[in-house]
């Protein structure tokens, strides 16, 4: 779309702003044989003295006065932040005393050196000042060169002189905003003593030390986050307290520590200022609050990840990827992500805790989907999207998803043995002794398990008595997925060619077949043991 007179427009822009700028018209580079080579721009002296500000074009031609004013007002807040002049004024002091053709060189100018402290106080710029001139006058310097260097080095004094000065006036509102990054760390109002231990060690800082203002602020921003009070969460009674309940300042953090494994935002240490974050009823707005929030990614990856064991699924390298060259590291990245988008939701939308073993949906991306024989929808939000009919795929909820049938086998074949026992270990919290020693291993590939399934082998292991009791409670589960492949994938076959037999008699008595089958066993018997598990685990997790 153009709109009237756009040419006309372009066109006088494109006169007042030139596309290029050549060397030659950016002073101060006075010798002719050097303006079109050598190092040019990439000199520190060159880059300082000749091209900081180049904005002559634009105020000229284009700013009125206002927002030249303002301008100038950038520039100067930008002088004041990086300490520019100072910098500059040390860097001249340095390229004249360095490198030839060296004005400043003589026993005259010996005491100039830019690695002094004192190398831009009042006294030294004046002092060099008069040397400077000196020397000048001394060569027979024009008018015009005595003009300037006079210019500048009353330019450099009176820009240093400001940049000190409005350092010094901001100090105090420096300590203030120090005070207020203390708290915000501490997750709490800081009690006088630490404000009072605070404002002590910068003065430490400064007068014994001899340290700038901006040093001593960055070691007092490192002793508030090496400080314990900001590395822990103390809300521990007293040394003469038995019970108590917590403050409002603790309960923030046990808050967002559970929800979003970071630190309270504003609204919540907002509640806690005004003692209603212990009311049940803000307690529970807040906690609603916050399981909406994409923070809460963090209880996602942190508590589920710990309780299902899939946190470093995304460095899994145990599959053999000759073997199995599908599994890339995007699809290994995708695994790991879904029962997190899973759980966010779960947790974002209350959704019943019961979907985790029985939803018919889940979420995939692009890899995912092709891994799952799932249609790729298109224009999906970070690429992921919800899939409704998953159990048309073999999936849905927890129990088929790819990270844990692929975390939980060996690499070359799955494992009924692992699979069962994450199932009754994890999920339903049963505690499973160690294995005995010298157990007979199987096959570590499935292609060599010649005429015997998978099933089979382990119906003979369970033949030991020194097996047998713990193998019967988590073999029969994990049969129900050898229609999953070891990453994870639907298959009618094992690596061996045999038929996929996903048949299991439970410890109930009862028997079923695949995912379906499980899922009927967990409802008629187990689904109390995963409710209470679950509890027990989130209890343990949020109370830290």
């Amino acid at each position: 779309m153009r709109y009237e007179g756009e040419d006309e427009a372009t066109s006088e822009f494109c006169r007042v702003f030139p596309d290029v700028f050549s060397v030659s018209e950016r002073p101060p580079y006075f010798d002719p044989k050097g303006a079109s080579h050598g190092r040019l721009l990439t000199a520190g002296f060159h880059l300082m003295q000749g091209y900081f500000r180049d904005d002559s074009p634009l105020c000229e031609l284009v700013l009125n006065d206002d927002e030249k004013r303002e301008l100038d007002s950038l520039w100067q807040e930008l002088n004041f932040v990086t300490d520019a002049p100072a910098r500059q004024y040390k860097d001249f002091i340095f390229f004249e005393r360095a490198e030839p053709p060296r004005f400043a060189s003589g026993s005259d100018f010996d005491f100039a050196r830019s690695e002094d402290k004192d190398a831009t106080s009042a006294a030294k710029i004046e002092r060099l000042r008069a040397a400077y001139l000196a020397k000048a006058r001394e060569i027979g310097a024009s008018e015009e060169a005595i003009t300037a260097i006079e210019q500048y080095f009353a330019n450099m004094a009176a820009d240093i002189a400001w940049a000190e000065q409005a350092r010094t006036a901001a100090e105090p509102s420096h300590l203030a905003a120090l005070e207020r990054f203390a708290e915000r760390a501490y997750r709490r109002p800081l009690a006088q003593i630490e404000r009072d231990e605070l404002h002590a060690f910068y003065r430490r800082l400064r007068q014994q030390d001899t340290i700038s203002h901006e040093d001593a602020l960055r070691d007092c921003v490192a002793s508030v986050l090496l400080s314990p009070q900001f590395c822990y969460r103390l809300d521990l009674a007293g040394p003469d307290e038995k019970l108590r309940p917590l403050s409002d300042y603790e309960l923030a953090s046990r808050l967002s520590y559970f929800h979003w494994s970071s630190m309270p935002d504003e609204e919540l240490l907002n509640c806690a200022a005004a003692g209603k974050l212990h009311q049940p009823n803000v307690l529970v707005s807040q906690s609603r609050r916050m399981l909406r929030d994409s923070r809460v990614r963090g209880l996602a990856v942190q508590f589920a990840g710990s309780w299902l064991d899939f946190r470093r699924f995304d460095e899994h390298n145990s599959v053999d990827r000759e073997r199995f060259a599908s599994f890339t590291n995007e699809l290994r990245e995708a695994m790991y992500e879904e029962p997190i988008r899973f759980f966010i939701d779960l947790a974002g939308q209350d959704r019943p805790l019961l979907d985790l073993l029985y939803a018919d949906h889940t979420f995939v991306n692009e890899p995912l989907a092709r891994h799952y024989g799932m249609p790729v929808a298109e224009d999906s939000p970070e690429g992921w999207f919800r899939v409704d009919d998953a159990v048309r795929y073999g999936r849905g909820g927890l129990l088929p998803m790819a990270v844990f049938l692929t975390k939980n086998s060996p690499g070359l074949r799955t494992s009924p043995v692992k699979r069962g026992y994450w199932v009754v270990r994890r999920l339903l919290g049963e505690r499973i002794p160690a294995p005995p020693p010298a157990v007979p291993e199987l096959p570590k590939d499935e292609a060599q398990l010649g005429e015997l399934t998978l099933a089979q082998l382990l119906a003979r292991h369970r033949e030991q008595k020194s097996c047998a009791a713990c193998h019967e409670r988590f073999d029969s589960v994990g049969l129900v997925f050898e229609g999953y492949g070891p990453i994870g994938e639907r298959r009618d076959r094992d690596l061996s060619g045999h038929p996929v037999d996903s048949t299991a008699v439970f410890r109930d008595g009862s028997s079923g077949s695949g995912l379906d089958g499980l899922r009927a066993y967990l409802r008629k018997s187990r689904e109390n043991d995963f409710l209470d598990n679950f509890c027990r685990k989130l209890l343990a997790y949020a109370l830290g």
